[in-house]
């Protein structure tokens, strides 16, 4: 299973499209809890700990809402965002384009509430992760925002 689980994971990277059958099941098997998804968090902690299973769970759980409509929704998004960006160390994966990805989806979350934290985490996105542009054009058109 294990092998096939990085094989899962190697054509995952390799053509890195999120919507495919392999997210689907790279869900399906992360999800323990569908409350709180505290089962699923701690799966991916004590497991693989990477960007692309927690963006890909990241992403599934920004699709249950609007963050937008939803106060309680976006509560917990930044929560879990935080506790992904916590997890993950910078200087392991600054070069992984779903850890640059999920520092800008938690920064966009964030200039929902507080667009001062919001651009703090802009900051620590574009230092970190400066080789991707959708950072940059991130940061941007948040400032354009502003």
């Amino acid at each position: 299973i294990t092998s096939i689980m990085n094989r899962v994971r190697n054509l995952k990277n390799k053509y890195r499209n999120e919507e495919n059958i392999t997210d689907e099941f790279n869900y399906t098997k992360l999800s323990a809890d569908t409350t709180d998804n505290s089962g699923t968090v701690n799966q991916i902690m004590m497991t693989t700990n990477n960007p692309e299973d927690w963006l890909c769970f990241l992403l599934k759980l920004e699709k249950k809402g609007v963050p937008q409509m939803d106060v309680n929704l976006l509560n917990r998004l930044i929560g879990r965002y935080s506790q992904a960006v916590t997890a993950l160390p910078a200087e392991k994966y600054s070069q992984d384009e779903s850890y640059a990805r999920i520092l800008v989806r938690f920064a966009e979350l964030k200039a929902l509430q507080d667009p001062e934290e919001a651009r703090d985490q802009f900051h620590l996105a574009r230092l970190n992760c400066k080789k991707f542009a959708f950072v940059h054009v991130a940061f941007a058109q948040f400032e354009l925002s502003q």
